[in-house]
């Protein structure tokens, strides 16, 4: 039996991010009824869910939470399979980021499931923007209470009752906003997340009096994988105030991320370096950590704001990337 978490006061930043939408067929919607308080090993399910995509709604802390699930073609319920968590950037959504990552393309070849989740709307009518956001504790604006953390650990008791899930291979990535609530998740659900994965994210917020809101103190080691562009105005690499983006936010810098897991996961020594041929992906892995966790940082030199694909100007696949990261990783 694990121990929940429960999520300490926090508020979400506002971070401006173009969302891609695609158009999904909803060939399964479903209301779940309120998950139990407890997460338990996932078991083969009485009826087996057919492979396929379903637009998704469970109830969480009294509040009806939608998502996206996508269920791989190899999966017959025989076989417990791994799970992947995906959170949008601010404004965007769970169908933008179907299209946005090609997650389901890595799905159906390595056969896992994956989850695409929604936050819930926010608005800053200061700096004149709402759009859907995350609860990850940087900053007031937003003045939201939603418990984003309970969500993902009911969602996950949830869908261990619709799914066979392999619990020891359970994962979160996430985009910006997102991003940063994949942070917070890696620091107060390492007993339920095997890995993170954070793209173009932050571990640190100024407010107004310029003091620094960050992400809460890691309660256990944790795989950590960051992706980081160096041409990102929104959240720049080397921290400080952004030039883009709704309220041109002062930030840390990736390698205040970088210190931050290393220092939470007890890394030591150097990390081992890599650069590929271009010259444009710069790799550098901690591996010497506690608990055989790991983290592993890309740098992509003109990176900017983005999910970077092979198909885009980065020629760097951060889903590709990701899988090969989760697929190393699992809890004991």
């Amino acid at each position: 039996m694990r121990k929940k978490f429960w999520l300490i006061s926090s508020l979400s930043v506002l971070v401006a991010v173009t969302a891609c939408v695609s158009t999904l067929t909803p060939t399964v919607e479903q209301t779940a009824p309120p998950p139990s308080s407890q997460i338990t090993s996932s078991a083969p399910p009485a009826q087996v869910m057919k492979p396929g995509t379903y637009p998704q709604k469970i109830q969480s802390g009294g509040v009806v939470r939608t998502y996206i699930l996508h269920v791989p073609p190899g999966y017959d319920g025989a076989k417990a399979l791994p799970l992947v968590f995906i959170l949008h950037g601010f404004g965007g959504n769970a169908a933008g980021m179907v299209k946005l990552t090609a997650m389901n393309d890595k799905a159906d070849q390595e056969n896992f499931f994956v989850a695409y989740l929604n936050g819930t709307q926010a608005t800053n009518a200061a700096k004149g923007a709402s759009g859907m956001a995350w609860n990850n504790g940087l900053t007031p604006d937003l003045n939201m209470t939603v418990d984003d953390v309970a969500f993902v650990h009911d969602l996950l008791t949830h869908l261990e009752g619709q799914l066979y899930i392999d619990s020891h291979r359970v994962y979160a990535a996430g985009f910006s906003n997102g991003a940063m609530m994949t942070h917070r998740l890696g620091a107060e659900l390492p007993d339920l997340l095997a890995g993170v994965a954070v793209v173009e994210g932050t571990v640190g917020l100024a407010q107004s009096d310029e003091t620094f809101s960050t992400t809460p103190t890691p309660v256990g080691p944790i795989a950590v994988m960051i992706i980081h562009g160096k041409q990102d105005m929104n959240l720049p690499y080397n921290g400080g105030q952004a030039t883009q983006g709704a309220g041109k936010l002062l930030t840390k810098s990736a390698a205040d991320a970088v210190a931050f897991w290393t220092q939470a996961d007890g890394c030591t020594g150097t990390p081992q370096q890599e650069t590929s041929g271009n010259g444009n992906v710069i790799k550098q892995d901690y591996t010497n950590c506690a608990a055989g966790t790991e983290v592993l940082f890309y740098t992509i030199v003109n990176g900017a704001h983005e999910w970077p694909t092979l198909q885009g100007h980065t020629k760097f696949s951060a889903t590709d990337a990701i899988w090969d990261f989760f697929s190393k990783h699992a809890l004991p």
